[in-house]
């Protein structure tokens, strides 16, 4: 098996069929598996997981995202790990580019920079990993939205090989049921501990900024393209302005 991809999901009927179909479309003529992780949804959810015949689903209850994610990584046969949340999708063109650089150099991940204003500069859906990073250290389950993030941190004091690539991963769809909006205003902020002041932290960050540097990160496109799948139809192109990102 190649590849692993964990969904966790509870209560998001709206929006898991999509992220399914993008992982079909994203991964096909891939050795693949996708795995979901529900957390004992009520909506219809678990009713329509339980009709699809190309995943393997794990039941709840759990104790949230992060043990989810743990519980579903632990049953993965996939050299390469990938998590991709119910509200989110694969753009096929730059999961395939990101896997590339994976299998053509010796780093342990590969990711896409997002923007360092949000309170997460490095979100793991957007993030593909070697199965053995992630084994012996899982994600902190006692984290409830910012795991993401206390989990890369240590594997970053751990001295994890990285490399960056340009091309969008994965869509976050932001529906109006999903979950970052179901859980509100959580109070927790990884900034603060991204900017801490510590030497092998700013380290880290001129390492990383001077790599993206000489890779040409700053030069960027005037339009960037990526395919969604909507209700009804495949995946199908769109076009918008390149958005900032933050080194």
């Amino acid at each position: 098996m190649d590849i692993s991809i964990v969904t966790p999901v509870f209560n998001s009927v709206r929006c898991i069929e999509l992220c399914l179909q993008s992982v079909r479309h994203a991964l096909k003529g891939r050795n693949y598996e996708h795995i979901v992780v529900d957390g004992g949804s009520t909506d219809g959810t678990l009713d329509y997981l339980n009709q699809q015949k190309n995943i393997r689903l794990i039941l709840g209850p759990h104790k949230g995202m992060y043990h989810a994610l743990n519980k579903g990584m632990a049953t993965a046969r996939g050299r390469i790990l990938g998590h991709l949340n119910a509200d989110e999708q694969y753009d096929r063109a730059g999961l395939a580019h990101a896997l590339q650089k994976l299998d053509q150099t010796r780093v342990d991940a590969v990711f896409r920079p997002i923007d360092a204003d949000w309170h997460m500069p490095v979100k793991t859906c957007s993030l593909l990993c070697r199965r053995e990073i992630w084994e012996p250290y899982p994600y902190p389950a006692e984290y409830r939205v910012v795991g993401n993030h206390a989990w890369f941190r240590r594997q970053m004091k751990l001295g994890l090989k990285l490399i960056s690539v340009r091309k969008t991963i994965r869509l976050f769809i932001w529906p109006k049921d999903g979950i970052a909006k179901r859980l509100g205003s959580h109070g927790k902020n990884a900034l603060t501990d991204v900017n801490r002041k510590s030497l092998r932290i700013r380290t880290t960050k001129l390492t990383f900024r001077l790599k993206y540097l000489l890779e040409g990160g700053l030069i960027r496109p005037f339009l960037l393209l990526h395919e969604l799948v909507t209700l009804g139809m495949l995946a199908h192109a769109h076009t918008v302005c390149f958005p900032p990102l933050g080194i």
